[in-house]
């Protein structure tokens, strides 16, 4: 077996809440869950696939895991332990850029935070919650953006922004959703985020150059809040100012089951890029 190549069956577990190590995954094949508790009281977060990665934060810090990861089909993931990275930083670097995508973003997300330019989520204790999240284009470039079908969100967070020229190779850009667009540029490479904050669904402009309208409502660029929670079940998104063609509508609709059990719903969507 090719080194740190590992290959995991429906049902097992891959990463356990609790535990500790120091490997990130990147997932060659096949899907994956994410989820917290135990089986009495399970809380299913998000799915992953080919391409996306998980527990990349062990490589920088000793802290027990947040979520749990579980094979929801065979997968097959190229494990990445600390010195394994090193090694790799020398020998093949472009395997890492996925990695380093992550960790980018999570940089992106501290700094945001440290910044005091985040709106405070309020004191009350949310019940982790699933939802059904639905985007779809209002516009023509929006629809296009979304392969002229309705996005089934199920991963969280949900990024959002500008296809580069190079985006294969651009560890500063990572995008589940990639928009095409001409200069002059409305629309930042790291626009903005969908998120499942405390049971609450949430927009997060990733510092893009000219905001988001959430609502009507600008975020990010000199407004000073980064992010809004989304109250509504229907609510309109515009990536960048209010001249913008990327207008998106974006349903968010409480559920029992998750999506990606329910035979009916075709996932296949869940990371399209224009």
């Amino acid at each position: 077996m090719e080194r740190g190549i590992k290959t995991f069956q429906p049902g097992e577990t891959v990463i356990r809440e609790g535990a500790r190590g120091t490997s990130a995954f990147i997932i060659l094949s096949g899907a994956a869950e994410v989820f917290r508790g135990s089986k009495e009281k399970e809380i299913l977060l998000a799915t992953l696939g080919r391409g996306q990665v998980f527990g990349e934060m062990g490589l920088i810090n000793d802290q027990p895991r947040a979520a749990s990861i579980r094979a929801l089909t065979e997968i097959k993931v190229m494990s990445v332990s600390r010195d394994r990275f090193n090694d790799l930083l020398i020998e093949n670097p472009f395997i890492l850029v996925p990695i380093m995508r992550g960790l980018f973003e999570k940089l992106r997300q501290v700094n945001e935070v440290l910044a005091g330019k985040s709106e405070t989520i309020d004191g009350a204790l949310y019940e982790d919650k699933a939802f059904d999240v639905v985007m779809e284009g209002q516009t023509m470039e929006a629809k296009e953006a979304l392969a002229k079908t309705r996005l089934q969100i199920t991963k969280f967070p949900f990024l959002i922004g500008r296809a580069s020229r190079n985006r294969d190779t651009d560890v500063f850009c990572l995008n589940d959703l990639f928009v095409k667009e001409e200069k002059p540029y409305l629309v930042s490479r790291n626009q903005m985020a969908i998120d499942n904050i405390k049971g609450a669904i949430w927009v997060i402009d990733r510092g893009s150059a000219f905001g988001t309208i959430v609502n009507g409502r600008e975020i990010g660029r000199k407004g000073g809040v980064t992010r809004v929670r989304l109250d509504d079940e229907e609510n309109q998104i515009v990536l960048g100012p209010v001249n913008s063609k990327y207008i998106f509508l974006l349903r968010v609709i409480p559920r029992q089951y998750p999506p990606w059990r329910n035979p009916q719903i075709d996932l296949s969507h869940t990371r399209e890029e224009s």
